[in-house]
Order: structure tokens, then C-alpha cells, then sequence
């Protein structure tokens, strides 16, 4: 099912200054969780959040596959992880219009604007990248894991370090990992492809936006499961941090224009 690499590269993400406190609304957001949930008809399972993570597997292998040549799993899972870090952060500031408006943590969210963008860091977008259950990379990893993969407990915590401390450097949103194991193309321009696609999926299906970021942990671990044959289930797990971790922090809105144009021809 699985080949290795075969997606064409792209430009490189670019630098940015260092991130400090204030927080302030994103351009990306609707109104509410609440509003969104009860105006689309939302379904809010995880029950759902699984049969729409593996909807759109199949929908993403597809297009890769149109031409005939196999699917590169290292591209495969990094187009899937780079999506699944943005849709993070997308709904950890969701649910922040809704908290700002009462009593709440100061670190639940901190933003910084750099050259027209917003980068974030906070307990929110944490929250759903990893260490709960249903989060992105807790549901992710649990494939590698039933593959042998030995993960121990700093294997999130050092990336989530290493993200914060560069960003504004150049190193910000480069993955570190194996020449030969790199996907073609770097997290930014994987997440612009890919995320914009999952959220017109995810819309198509009724799935509630806080369980997004489990959809694509479960199309992230069904794409660990069907290729560990071909690669070593750490490397295949260490690529799905090293997108998701960095697409976690940056503001989706500058992926919104892309997300009205795929709606507008779907």
C-alpha cells in the first residue's frame, strides 16, 4: 500500500522573532464551540471522530495515489501530522472565545504577531496535541507503540521545548529526523495542503470541531498500522511529532483563504 517519500518539495517555511505573553482573538475563528456545534448539527464522539479520521485516510491516499505510484508514507503521515497540529490550534482558540469571556488561566493562551501572523503557545493548544486520551498524538503514538516502538515520557515533552525555544530562529518548523526519512516538503507548506482539505472533510461528515484533533490522531495511527511493515514505527512516530508539535503554534487563518476556495469548487 505504502512506498517510500514521492510527494514534489516545496519552499522552505520561513523565520520568525521570539514569541512573548499578550493574547487576542484570531481572524480564523467563528463565533463559539457551542454556536458552531448547534448550528451545523455537529456529531460529538469519539465514536465519530474515528469513522471520520479513517474518511479521510482514504480520501487523502486516493489523491496521492491518483497517477499509479505508491504512496510515500513518510509524506503521507507528515501531510496528516502537519494537518492534525493545525486543527489543534484551530480549536484551542475556539474554545478560548468561549473561556476569555469568564474567569480563567492566563496561560490557557499567549500569542504573539510577527510580520502579519500569529503564533501561539498555551495550555489549550496542549491539550489537544497530547496528554489526554483523545488527544491528537496520545491516540497517534498508541499504533507505534502496539508496533514495538519504545516511547518513553520525554519523547512530546523535548519537541514541545524545542519548538518554544525556536521560535524565531530558523530552525523553527524544520523536523529534525533522518535525511532519508524526511518528507519533500516542510510542515508549513504540508499543513497548507492538507488541513484545509480535513476541515471540508470533517464538514462534510458533521463532525464537531473538538474532536478534529482525534480524527486525525486515529487517520494518523491507521497510517503507522498499515505501513509498519515498511519503515520502523519509532521513525514513523517521531515524523508525525515533528509536524504536528511546530503546526501547533501557528495562527490557521493564513490557511483560510485556501479552506473558502476548496469550498467554493467542492
Amino acid at each position: 500500500m505504502f512506498g517510500r517519500k514521492g510527494l514534489g518539495a516545496t519552499s522552505a517555511a520561513q523565520a520568525m522573532p521570539p514569541l512573548v505573553r499578550p493574547s487576542v482573538r484570531s481572524p480564523a475563528l467563528s463565533d463559539s464551540l457551542i454556536a458552531i456545534g448547534q448550528q451545523q448539527g455537529h456529531v460529538s464522539t469519539i465514536e465519530h471522530a474515528k469513522i471520520s479520521g479513517e474518511f479521510f485516510f482514504q480520501l487523502l491516499y486516493d489523491q496521492m495515489s491518483q497517477r499509479g505510484d505508491a504512496v510515500g508514507i513518510e509524506n503521507f503521515v507528515g501531510l496528516l501530522a502537519s494537518a492534525g497540529g493545525v486543527a489543534c490550534i484551530a480549536t484551542a482558540l475556539c474554545e478560548y472565545e468561549i473561556l476569555r469571556t469568564g474567569p480563567h488561566d492566563d496561560n490557557l493562551l499567549l500569542e504573539q504577531e510577527v510580520g502579519g501572523h500569529s503564533y501561539f503557545i498555551g495550555d489549550l493548544p496542549g491539550r489537544y496535541l497530547y496528554g489526554f486520551e483523545s488527544s491528537l498524538l496520545d491516540i497517534a503514538l498508541l499504533w507505534a507503540m502496539k508496533h514495538g516502538a519504545q516511547i518513553e515520557h520525554d519523547f512530546l515533552h523535548e519537541p514541545v521545548r524545542h519548538v518554544m525555544n525556536t521560535v524565531g530562529t530558523p530552525q523553527f518548523g524544520i523536523p529534525r529526523l533522518p535525511e532519508a526519512n524526511k518528507p519533500n516538503a516542510l510542515p508549513l507548506d504540508l499543513a497548507e495542503c492538507a488541513w484545509p482539505q480535513a476541515e471540508l472533510a470533517f464538514d462534510s461528515v458533521g463532525l464537531a470541531i473538538e474532536w478534529r484533533p482525534a480524527a486525525l490522531g486515529f487517520a494518523i495511527g491507521k497510517a503507522i498500522d498499515t505501513s509498519a511493515q515498511a519503515l520502523d514505527p519509532f521513525i514513523l512516530a517521531k515524523i508525525a511529532v515533528e509536524h504536528a508539535v511546530p503546526m501547533a503554534s501557528i495562527d490557521p487563518s493564513r490557511f483560510m483563504d485556501r479552506l473558502e476556495q476548496l469550498r467554493t469548487h467542492s
